[in-house]
């Protein structure tokens, strides 16, 4: 830097500073022209009184700090961690719904943590991204939003004696879950998609409630929560036209290499869960009984890491119980196993699930049966470049059954198309 940059950045810095500065500590400049000019008889002004102006701008500056502070743009209060993650997808399906070109998508995410006592949090999340519902290829990450920022979950968590609590507007069913009924990582395709995800039947719920947990010194863990899906609508919440889902959990977690529990759901209606892959059944099912239905579900699962701790193997069953009036409606069951396996710079993940669904033989007679359509299988790799960025290739297929790809002559049946999933993700953490 030449002297005339270096001259004019120190006249702007003096010109912005030192006014406030000087003003703050009364500085008398009628003084120092006197000095300037010999005259010294009212007030001495030398290299001691010189100092002592000194430490005064310093005293007023450090008492202005606070204030300084409180304007800083952009800043956050102390208690307050801010972190997020952006993540881009490129992929294709074949035999999507929407489409088999190659799609790009993204999304952004936000996680906001408060605390006001050291021992309690107010958690807010928000999330948005591309329109991942007008493609096919997704992943765990696809949160979806059409570039619109959205508060995806808002609570306020704090201990009740030995007890933890959660309440909020917008909570979900294992926000305060401890029951662990599968490690596996469930970050790629199976995690954006109808029924795949790891517990899809119980997990599934967000909405205005309240969570209570307890974790047990011997491994032990329970708990309860009531969330209000319609809470936040007219519907309301514990009203007969509020969809509310009632879930209680127990587990346990070895301090060796093993654990694993239950979780049991009650849910007002199952076309809250059933409608986001397929409407007509739903339609169908409410136009044969005229009023709504209801639907428990309890996932059974566990987790063994075999010595030396490279291997996760997970296994879990979902069983689903739909239930309405006057109709008979078969129970449905699937499974999934699943395994992750640390291998060089990262973590190899593979996973094997069931699909159950139902058909209506005949519109005229009251009964649901159930289908076994087939099994989705998925392949991937978590490559971590460094600790804040990963990429993650990955494939996922279908195995339907023989009768569930043929045309069949019942009046609604559904089918598993035989699709597969390539693609890749980069995530970007922060």
């Amino acid at each position: 830097m030449n002297l005339f940059k270096i001259s004019l950045a120190t006249s702007a810095f003096l010109t912005l500073w030192m006014p406030k500065a000087l003003v703050a500590s009364e500085v008398d400049f009628k003084e120092i022209k006197l000095y300037s000019q010999g005259d010294t008889e009212k007030k001495e002004f030398n290299s001691k009184t010189f100092s002592n102006e000194i430490d005064s701008i310093e005293e007023s500056i450090a008492n202005r700090e606070p204030e300084i502070r409180d304007f800083e743009a952009g800043s956050f209060s102390e208690t307050t961690i801010l972190s997020g993650a952006a993540h881009f997808q490129i992929g294709a399906v074949e035999q999507g719904a929407a489409t088999e070109a190659v799609t790009a998508t993204y999304s952004y995410d936000l996680d906001m943590n408060t605390t006001f006592t050291g021992e309690d949090n107010l958690y807010v999340g928000i999330e948005t991204g591309s329109d991942s519902i007008a493609v096919d290829f997704a992943t765990d990450n696809s949160g979806g939003g059409d570039d619109v920022l959205n508060i995806t979950s808002m609570y306020y968590q704090f201990p009740l004696g030995d007890y933890e609590v959660a309440i909020g507007p917008k909570l979900d069913n294992d926000d305060l879950l401890p029951t662990t009924t599968s490690k596996y990582s469930d970050s790629f395709f199976f995690g954006s998609q109808y029924a795949l995800p790891v517990n899809y039947y119980v997990l599934n719920s967000t909405g205005a409630g309240i969570a209570v947990a307890r974790t047990l010194d011997n491994g032990w863990n329970f708990s309860g929560s009531l969330i209000g899906t319609g809470a936040i609508s007219n519907a309301g919440f514990l009203t007969n036209e509020g969809a509310d889902v009632l879930t209680l959990s127990l587990g346990y977690d070895s301090e060796k290499n093993y654990g694993g529990g239950i979780i049991w759901t009650d849910q007002d209606s199952a076309c809250g869960v059933i409608s986001s892959f397929a409407a007509d059944i739903c339609t169908q099912i409410t136009s044969l009984i005229g009023v709504d239905e209801s639907m428990n579900t309890t996932s059974i699962g566990g987790y063994w890491i075999p010595n030396g701790g490279k291997n996760t193997i997970s296994a879990t069953t979902n069983l689903i119980d739909i239930e309405a009036p006057g109709i008979d409606i078969d129970f449905l069951a699937d499974f999934q196993i699943a395994l992750d396996r640390e291998m060089g710079n990262g973590v190899f993940s593979a996973s094997w699930k069931t699909f159950p669904f139902v058909r209506v033989p005949d519109l005229n007679v009251a009964s649901v049966k159930g289908d076994d359509l087939g099994s989705f299988v998925e392949f991937y790799y978590t490559y971590n470049v460094n600790d804040s960025f990963q990429i993650k290739p990955g494939v996922s297929f279908a195995l339907p059954t023989n009768h569930a790809s043929t045309t069949t002559t019942d009046d609604l049946a559904f089918y598993l198309l035989d699709r597969t999933a390539v693609g890749l993700e980069a995530s970007f953490k922060f």
